[in-house]
């Protein structure tokens, strides 16, 4: 009677982990009018990922500016302000809702910034910060061709 009862739970419990594996894997998304994957948010959850990308657009517009100032103790405390801490706070029910690559895409972005802002801080020149920026932002281009968010 146990062995059954413990048989027949642990199926259930391997069949519920799946479904989760699979869905933190694909995360919530419909194919989109113009071949994108849309995520599916609700409006505030939305809100939520819009206003993180309008954290890293401020980071990476104030990074530049104190470049161009020459500034890299500013320019390196605006890099952090795109940083994995911002990625921290983000709601969990969304983040299951987010295509792995979607999630790998963010993650590294905010891990990149996190590492401009450290070799700001040790005499990197404008020029490789600048490269550096180029190549985050590769991320963010390759994220908005492939995801969107209606």
């Amino acid at each position: 009677m146990y062995k059954k009862l413990f048989f027949a739970s642990l199926v259930l419990w391997l069949i519920t982990l799946g479904f989760f594996a699979k869905s933190f894997i694909q995360g919530n998304t419909a194919k989109s009018t113009d071949n994108r994957l849309a995520v599916q948010l609700s409006p505030a959850e939305k809100d939520e990922v819009l206003k993180e990308m309008r954290t890293v657009l401020k980071a990476l517009n104030g990074t530049l500016t104190a470049l161009g100032e020459n500034n890299f103790k500013e320019a390196s405390i605006a890099a952090s302000g795109a940083g994995g801490k911002i990625a921290v706070d983000i709601n969990p029910v969304i983040m299951t809702k987010l295509p792995l690559e979607f999630k790998k895409l963010g993650m590294s972005m905010h891990d990149d910034f996190d590492k401009l802002s450290g070799d700001l801080n040790q005499n990197m020149s404008s020029a490789d910060a600048i490269k550096r920026l180029g190549q985050i932002t590769n991320k963010c281009i390759s994220c908005h061709a492939a995801y969107r968010l209606p």
